[in-house]
Parts: C-alpha cells; structure tokens; sequence
C-alpha cells in the first residue's frame, strides 16, 4: 500500500506537468466554435488516451530505458530536466503550451494535439518514468489517473460553469505554473548530475 504523502505528491507533480490551466483555456477556444455535447465528448476521449498513453510509459518506459538502450535513470533526468526547463520557460515567455489547429471533427483533435502532446506531453512523459524507478508502478499509475482525473474535471468545470474564461489570468497561471516547471527541470538535472557522479565514484 503506496503512503499516502507520497501519493498525494506524486499527483501533484503530475498535475503541474500537465498543466490544467492550458486545457481550461483549451476549453474555452473550442467553446465558440463547437457544442457542449462535442467539446464533452472530447475532453472524455482526450483524457482517456491521455491516460492510456501515460500508463504505458509507466510500464513499459523504464524497460525499454535500460534493457533495450541501457540508459541510466540519472541520465534521463539530466535530459527530462532539460526538456522540462525549455517548456517551462517558454510557458514563461509566451502564457500558453499549445497552438490549435482549427478542424470540422471536434474529435479529430482529441488524440493529437489534446491527448498527446497537451495532456501527454514530455514533461508528463518524463515524470511518469521517473516516478516509477523511484515509487514503483502502482504510486506512478495511481498518481497519474488521479492528475487525469483532475484535469478532465477542470474542463467540464471550465465547460459548463464558467460561461466566460479570463484568458488574461489563465495566461498568468500558465506562466506562474512554467516558473514551477522550470524549477522541477533544474532541479531533475542537478540529481541527475549528482547521481552519475556518484555512479562514477563508486566505479572507480
């Protein structure tokens, strides 16, 4: 049984990788173009992917790390933690994590760009590995449906409670929220750093 400390912060890291914010004012773009009942049947579709993808890295993504290509776990969070310092600070520059592609089908949207890369991005893709070398996979499949879930019901609260979304303010929160991961990527990167020098030590 995960500890529940562990658990809970496990989520919410999962949940700043993925980023709520962007999705609400995902939410709030589809919202003059499409139905309530498409953009609904979306953010299920989306979330459901976005899982589904998450939950295979989960698994299978630290095996394929170090029995197919044999890269040490440090070393994908010196790479993760520079993916994640770039997204950050272009969060940072910019207030926004995504560009949208208008398109007829509502639903032609919901794998590619929501599920992955928005909801399954790298820096999610990254902290997922991560959390299963270090918590096992029962901690980083629970913290991710429970990030998942989370996200999915901020979109229905953007969807049918918020009949105005403040993109000024959501822009804010994307880039208070990009600070953060730009802290989360150094951080990734020091510990990486730290750890191969270690490794070395201890081999030498």
């Amino acid at each position: 049984m995960p500890d529940v400390n562990g658990l809970l912060s496990a989520a919410l890291l999962m949940l700043i990788m993925i980023d709520p914010s962007d999705k609400i004012l995902l939410v709030s773009f589809l919202r003059e173009d499409f139905r309530i009942e498409d953009i609904r049947a979306l953010i299920l579709r989306a979330n459901l992917i976005g899982f589904l993808l998450l939950a295979s890295f989960a698994v299978a993504g630290q095996i394929i790390l170090q029995e197919i290509f044999h890269i040490d776990i440090n070393a994908l969070r010196v790479a993760g933690g520079f993916v994640l310092f770039k997204i950050g600070l272009e969060a940072l520059e910019s207030g926004g994590m995504f560009t949208l592609k208008r398109e007829k089908n509502i639903l032609a949207l919901a794998a590619v760009p929501v599920a992955m890369p928005l909801i399954a991005g790298p820096a999610a893709i990254t902290a997922v590995i991560t959390l299963t070398a270090e918590q096992g996979y029962l901690v980083s499949l629970s913290a991710t449906a429970l990030a998942i879930g989370l996200v999915a019901l901020s979109m229905f609260v953007a969807l049918y409670l918020m009949k105005s979304v403040n993109r000024t303010f959501l822009s804010v929160t994307i880039r208070i929220i990009g600070l953060f991961i730009m802290a989360i990527g150094a951080q990734m990167m020091v510990q990486g750093v730290v750890g191969i020098y270690l490794l070395m030590t201890s081999a030498g």
